[in-house]
């Protein structure tokens, strides 16, 4: 009853330090996904468990900006907030929420242990995640990190693949390995090449016609391994290269395009648009929603427009419109 009582005690003081602090505005993007009472429930329960462990300056927008002078500036509530409208019993939240940053936290105590000065011990954690910019944006924008573009609209950011989460490399730490990017990005992608995959081709009839389509699927490295695409899953890849769709960071799609049948990547972006935004949509983790022709070794963006009567129109890039031109 005494634990009880402090535990209460505990909380109490704890939100009225950070009351004049804490905003409960739904941060963009989620105003359709969860009520205000309930952001409110995932922010008064995390705030106690962070602030055990960190000094908390201000809570706004789904962010938990900490004071200056540690080893962290910010917590994102984002996935955690996604991972709790999962959970239909909202009375498991506290639980999730413990569970969350007990993980979090223990991946921050093996990132301690990790000497940044000694890169053979840290390139067997090196890994990749694609975000999309809005996302970086949002979050203090992507300088402070190693990052290139590979998906327009997209951030491709180098990451260690901890135990229990994936941490972004900070410059500041890369520069001390005197390494390029790109030799970072290509450790970072022989380490996901290195993981299982579920890969799989299926015939699919829509309208008349059958369309062949590849997909690779992984829960956390699906999409980082599909950037390398031409080398670790070359049978993916057509004549013409593929229409290349990643909504998650869990699958990729492929549609190959070969001379006999090029012209028919207008009505696969029309069949699989409403199923990509889908996947986008509804996953903690999106990449984007938009659809690329992969040639090359070059992601190009593919123009779709939905008109006023809800026709989907696909205008091809002109790599494409000069390869197809030139069939005739």
């Amino acid at each position: 009853m005494r634990s009880i009582l402090l535990s209460v005690l505990s909380f109490i003081v704890c939100m009225a330090s950070f009351a004049q602090k804490i905003s409960y505005r739904i941060p963009d993007d989620y105003e359709n996904d969860i009520s205000q009472q309930d952001y409110k429930r995932i922010v008064d329960l995390a705030v106690p468990i962070v602030a055990k462990k960190y000094a908390i300056e201000s809570i706004k927008e789904g962010t938990i900006n900490l004071k200056k002078g540690q080893d962290l500036s910010a917590l994102n509530l984002h996935n955690l907030i996604l991972r709790c409208i999962e959970i239909k019993n909202k009375s498991a939240w506290g639980k999730v929420i413990q569970d969350h940053f007990n993980r979090l936290f223990g991946d921050l105590e093996t990132q301690r242990t990790i000497n940044p000065n000694d890169f053979e011990s840290i390139r067997q954690y090196l890994s990749i995640r694609i975000y999309p910019a809005e996302m970086i944006q949002t979050n203090g924008g992507p300088s402070l990190f190693v990052y290139k573009t590979d998906l327009s609209g997209t951030y491709t950011l180098l990451m260690l693949d901890l135990p229990n989460s994936f941490i972004p490399v900070e410059k500041k730490i890369a520069d001390v390995w005197k390494k390029s990017e790109a030799e970072l990005f290509s450790i970072a992608i022989a380490n996901i090449n290195k993981q299982p995959m579920t890969k799989e081709t299926k015939v699919i009839p829509f309208e008349g016609n059958k369309f062949e389509i590849s997909f690779i699927e992984n829960e956390n490295y699906a999409a980082s391994y599909a950037l390398d695409v031409s080398n670790n899953s070359a049978g993916f890849i057509g004549e013409w290269g593929s229409v290349v769709s990643i909504p998650n960071k869990g699958i990729a799609n492929f549609y190959k395009l070969n001379k006999d049948n090029a012209v028919g990547f207008v009505k696969y972006i029309q069949m699989m648009k409403p199923v990509t935004e889908q996947f986008y949509a509804q996953h903690q983790q999106p990449v984007s929603d938009q659809f690329f022709w992969y040639y090359k070794g070059k992601f190009t963006k593919i123009m779709v427009q939905v008109d006023n009567r809800g026709i989907i129109n696909v205008i091809p890039p002109l790599g494409l419109s000069e390869l197809m031109t030139s069939k005739k």
